[in-house]
């Protein structure tokens, strides 16, 4: 394994190895987020969890009587919390580039906020179109690049790259704390305004729930050692590249698309 891949494992293993209790309800998660905005149908038959992290989806997935799911996740300590959080579901450790399943094993392949974490987008996008069935589902979310947004933003992002040319060197227990530490002023600057001002509701963050939960969402976006980010057009075309068919692009901080392929 490249020294790139190990240490986004590690570091993102790190933030979730203590996340082991079990989902014993459906949550509403980032799976059904990307459902309801692109009105996709709910997944069914044999379902893929790719880089299934702290395993909240793959949970909810897995409870559903007519699903098998299956995660899979680079991490050792998102396999552990994936095993404890989603006892019905079968775990896999491996790596998204190389996947260790055969063709046209799924009928919908689902990933969210992984594939632009590799080094190898492309090539993680045709290993997941290889293990899906002829006529599948996918859903995909990935970071973008600001290109449409304002003036302000593009400048908030390129100073967020240039922070990380100093976090993604910090060790993780470093930056977690660090994190920790700034998450309530980023609560107090961006989360409650965007609950009492209608010009707040799109500052960063303000989907956090509350102050602590600002800390991983944070470190999630500056502990990654490699990050990827898209237009909508590069988006649709690392999908459409691999074969497959567009069928709904939805923006919510990143894009989220539906797709399919073609039987």
């Amino acid at each position: 394994m490249d020294r790139l891949t190990a240490s986004t494992g590690e570091r993102f293993g790190y933030m979730w190895a203590d996340r082991l209790t079990p989902i014993v309800s459906p949550v509403s998660y980032h799976l059904e987020l990307m459902r309801e905005r692109l009105g996709a149908p709910p997944l069914r038959g044999r379902v893929l969890d790719a880089g299934c992290g702290e395993g909240i989806d793959l949970g909810s997935i897995a409870l559903d009587g007519s699903v098998r799911a299956v995660g899979l996740e680079l991490s050792a300590g998102g396999v552990r919390s994936s095993r404890a959080r989603a006892p019905h579901a079968a775990v896999i450790q491996g790596d998204l580039r190389f996947l260790p399943l055969r063709d046209a094993a799924f009928d919908c392949v689902y990933s969210y906020g992984v594939v632009h974490h590799t080094t190898d987008p492309a090539g993680v996008v045709r290993e997941l179109t290889r293990a899906l069935k002829p006529g599948g589902t996918m859903l995909v979310y990935l970071y973008e690049d600001f290109a449409d947004r304002s003036l302000v933003w593009r400048s908030s992002l390129e100073a967020i790259r240039l922070l990380r040319q100093l976090t993604t060197r910090l060790p993780p227990k470093t930056l977690m704390a660090l994190c920790r530490a700034v998450g309530p002023l980023i609560f107090a600057a961006c989360v409650w305004p965007s609950r009492h001002f209608r010009w707040a509701k799109q500052l960063p963050y303000h989907h956090c729930p509350t102050a602590a939960s600002v800390a991983p969402d944070l470190y999630d976006r500056l502990a990654a050692p490699l990050e990827y980010r898209y237009s909508r057009e590069s988006a649709t075309q690392l999908l459409a590249s691999a074969g497959l068919t567009i069928r709904a692009v939805a923006q919510e901080r990143g894009w989220m698309l539906w797709s399919e392929k073609p039987a």
